[in-house]
């Protein structure tokens, strides 16, 4: 029995030099062509999953180094996996395919190739919408055929390495397979020279273009964006829609809130009473159902109140019962499902930012509920009643939807459409998708055709919108004339933003915000 031709430290060596070289070119083609980076596509996707928490905590101990670390973390793990990848196929190789290195490596390329496309390809991948499908596909299968042939070359080089006395049909194989030893090795030495020649610049330049953007955090990045709106609407600013022509003014000395229907034990609070019972503070954005698309109509705040659950179970719900009715001292009335109305995150508010209600946001008490329009987020409270059966709101026998699930929504408020600042190269706004969350913002500058992932401040909340922002050159990335800007962003389920127009009603408008914007021409 003959012992394999290749030594560990041969297979090891030849393994980790074509993870090394498979690495260099995919830097060198992201570079010059546009051919995807797998580290970096993987972080994408990595980070994409990572909670919000896990992302500040990580973002706080490391700060302006965050992304960069991260980077490099990925490009080495990337390395490691290659070559262990290139160890295992030449130990098999020489096992199985004796006399077919270059069959049984390509063929290992190949599988490899296919697992990288399938992962990349996934629900959330980073090929998704990146240019080129068939291109980026192709490109990746050239530059793993290369990593095939690279592990036999490099492994068996110098020439005559491996061979055995008790070898001989390998021997003439080999011969009949290889190239000359003089050329192999001269062949060899012009490739390394080119990659190193071509790749050298531009990798050193990606390095320090990584360096300085990982300087800037997200928060940094923000600070720079002129125009976009607080994280934290004022008051004063946080919009209103109202069926009345003059609200209600509720005097909280003689305001009661009611608790019936479906219940055990019907009771009824004080507004003093109502704020002596433990409190919770969340932020929430609340958004219109009638919001056109990039419209104004969505702002976020900070609610103290008591979890509705809490006041329910007080009254002890009874067995059959499915929806709650809430009913306002304007007359208007409206209803959700009652395991809605249980969730932690559904409250009765009666503070905003800090300070009691305002008039016109619902004054003494209002109910906050995460994932649900506005309309249904009922202020000036006066009842809650349990019910067994769907009830329909002031708006819902209007025609509006009964379910009024938040849609995910995007908005450029940066820069306004028309000649764009040269001196003021940001794009920024904010996106909301309800309770599911926001995984991701994506900005096109080509019509749809590709979309690049912008910076996304981690929410203040799980019920809360988030600020985008994203550093561009209008000079090079903007074509002469006016053209469109798109935003989408993808909700914490991972599913992207309708493209598909529609108006508000009855279910909220969706589509994607676009405004146009003119390059100049370039001399």
């Amino acid at each position: 029995m003959s012992t394999p031709m290749l030594s560990r430290h041969r297979a090891i060596g030849g393994g980790t030099a074509a993870a090394c070289l498979l690495t260099g070119l995919m830097f060198l083609g992201r570079l010059t062509l546009g051919v995807p980076l797998v580290p970096e596509l993987l972080a994408e996707i990595v980070f994409a999953r990572v909670p919000l928490a896990l992302f500040a905590l990580v973002l706080g101990l490391l700060g302006a180094w965050a992304k960069l670390a991260a980077f490099v973390s990925f490009v080495g793990l990337y390395l490691l996996a290659l070559a262990c990848w290139g160890w295992g196929t030449l130990r098999w190789v020489e096992t199985r395919w004796p006399t077919r290195p270059w069959l049984g490596a390509w063929l290992s390329a190949l599988v490899l190739w296919g697992v990288t496309a399938s992962a990349l390809l996934g629900p959330f991948g980073g090929l998704q919408g990146d240019g080129d499908l068939l291109f980026a596909l192709g490109s990746l299968l050239v530059l793993h055929g290369a990593y095939g042939a690279a592990l036999v070359v490099f492994s068996r080089w110098p020439a005559g390495v491996g061979q055995t006395a008790a070898a001989p049909a390998r021997r003439r194989a080999e011969a009949r397979d290889a190239a000359p030893a003089g050329e192999r090795r001269k062949l060899l030495r012009s490739m390394v020279a080119a990659v190193v020649v071509l790749a050298a610049p531009g990798f050193l330049a990606r390095l320090r273009s990584l360096a300085e953007a990982a300087t800037a955090t997200v928060g940094d990045l923000l600070k720079k964006i002129r125009g976009l709106p607080p994280e934290v609407t004022p008051v004063g600013k946080f919009y209103t829609v109202s069926k009345n022509l003059f609200d209600p003014a509720v005097d909280a000395r003689t305001w009661r809130l009611k608790v019936k229907g479906l219940v055990e034990q019907p009771y009824t609070l004080t507004y003093d009473e109502l704020k002596a019972l433990p409190a919770v503070q969340q932020y929430a954005t609340l958004e219109c159902i009638s919001n056109e698309v990039g419209g104004g109509l969505i702002s976020n705040a900070l609610w103290k109140g008591v979890p509705l659950r809490d006041l329910l179970n007080r009254a002890g719900i009874k067995v059959g019962s499915i929806e709650l009715i809430l009913r306002a001292q304007d007359g208007y009335s409206d209803s959700f499902p009652l395991k809605k109305a249980l969730e932690p995150g559904t409250i009765l508010a009666w503070e905003m930012n800090g300070a009691p209600l305002a008039r016109q946001h619902g004054f003494p008490a209002r109910v906050i509920v995460p994932g649900i329009f506005g309309m249904k987020n009922v202020k000036w409270l006066t009842e809650l009643e349990v019910a067994n059966y769907d009830y329909k709101g002031y708006w819902e026998v209007r025609g509006w939807s009964d379910e009024a699930i938040y849609q995910t929504m995007s908005r450029i408020d940066v820069p306004a459409p028309g000649q764009v600042d040269p001196g003021h190269p940001y794009l920024g706004g904010i996106a909301f998708a309800g309770d599911r969350g926001v995984r991701a913002v994506e900005v096109s500058l080509d019509g749809g055709k590709t979309w690049r992932r912008a910076m996304v401040k981690p929410a203040l909340s799980p019920y809360s919108w988030v600020l985008w922002g994203l550093e561009w050159d209008p000079a090079t990335d903007l074509p002469p004339g006016p053209h469109p800007v798109q935003v989408r962003a993808v909700d914490g389920t991972g599913a992207v933003q309708s493209a598909q127009v529609r108006p508000p009603l009855p279910d909220g408008a969706t589509g994607y915000h676009a405004i146009r914007l003119s390059g100049k021409a370039r001399k």
